[in-house]
């Protein structure tokens, strides 16, 4: 009779005579591993649970141009989005341009290196939309055939 090497579970010749007591040994080494496969899986579930009740969304949008309180820009997401960060693609290492938009404020921080303005927000159940108080689609994030990506928190609570 040989053993298998990961179990230790008892396999047979076709000459061996079975005996129930190697049955039940067998089945005592694999309802111990199935135990201790179910307490590892509830133990990472557990951990998982505590990890915090966001979850992060990232994606681009290519400007249209338009800008002012008649053209605002949306994201729309499968969620509450809480935090949204909007990053220009900019084709050199200096990549210092962002606007910040946090629930519930209904303004956002853009800024560059020696420059800051100001968009006004909107929070949506699943989205947010801004739009440049100075009607200038630079600083709305929405340059003509500029690529922008950006990231979002979205509320994962339960």
């Amino acid at each position: 009779m040989e053993n298998t090497s990961n179990y230790g579970l008892k396999r047979w010749d076709p000459e061996d005579r079975i005996l129930h007591t190697e049955f039940n040994d067998n089945w005592d080494k694999i309802d111990t591993a199935l135990k201790s496969n179910a307490d590892g899986v509830a133990a990472l579930q557990t951990a998982l649970a505590s990890c915090g009740n966001c979850k992060i969304v990232y994606g681009t949008y290519t400007g249209s141009g338009k800008s002012g309180s008649a053209n605002p820009n949306k994201l729309t997401f499968d969620g509450k989005p809480v935090l949204v960060i909007v990053q220009e693609e900019k084709q050199t290492a200096d990549m210092d341009i962002n606007l910040r938009m946090l629930r519930p404020c209904t303004w956002a921080q853009g800024a560059a290196t020696n420059d800051n303005w100001v968009n006004a927000v909107t929070w949506g159940a699943a989205q947010v939309q801004w739009y440049s108080r100075n009607d200038y689609a630079p600083t709305q994030f929405n340059e003509t055939g500029k690529k922008y990506y950006y990231l979002a928190l979205i509320d994962a609570a339960v």
